[in-house]
């Protein structure tokens, strides 16, 4: 989930779902649709990932290429997290991504840990345990809570500051 630049989360955290267990590395690449709108071979991995997601049944947008290095996606709203996930993973990997290494994998799992435990010491003691190396707050009812929102938030910004969300 490392991007080089630091953003904070934004928009709907109820359906964030952090994929630290397929997350992705960086492939450059560089490419635009040809005139019918069919993505060219060297077409930019967030191209090619959002086109793959949406072949998949999936509605998200087009990351830029160094989102999908961080290997966090927002879940459609409806959609079921564990064939999210799976689709992902493949995409990225057809685009070209390859994994993270486990040192990288293993930063995630205790930054994702750190920010679940801050998100409880902020006020929401009821945050549902976690999966090691992720953060989904789906189902949470308190999520979407604008008091919420910023706990997360903040918290993401003080423990995990390279994530940022993908594919909303």
């Amino acid at each position: 989930m490392t991007i080089t630049n630091t953003r904070r989360l934004r928009g709907t955290i109820g359906s964030l779902a952090v994929l630290a267990a397929v997350p992705f590395l960086l492939v450059a690449c560089s490419g635009q649709p040809d005139a019918d709108g069919a993505l060219r071979a060297d077409a930019g991995i967030g191209a090619q990932w959002g086109a793959c997601m949406r072949d998949a049944g999936f509605d998200v947008t087009d990351p830029d290429d160094a989102a999908v290095q961080a290997g966090v996606a927002k879940v459609p709203a409806g959609a079921d997290q564990a064939a999210f996930q799976a689709a992902a993973a493949s995409c990225a990997q057809h685009a070209g991504v390859t994994g993270a290494s486990s040192a990288q994998r293993d930063r995630w799992e205790r930054e994702y840990a750190a920010v679940a435990s801050c998100v409880r010491e902020h006020g929401y003691a009821d945050l549902p345990e976690q999966q090691p190396g992720s953060i989904t707050v789906e189902g949470y009812p308190r999520a979407e809570e604008p008091a919420f929102e910023q706990v997360m938030d903040d918290c993401m910004a003080e423990y995990s500051p390279d994530t940022k969300p993908i594919g909303g």
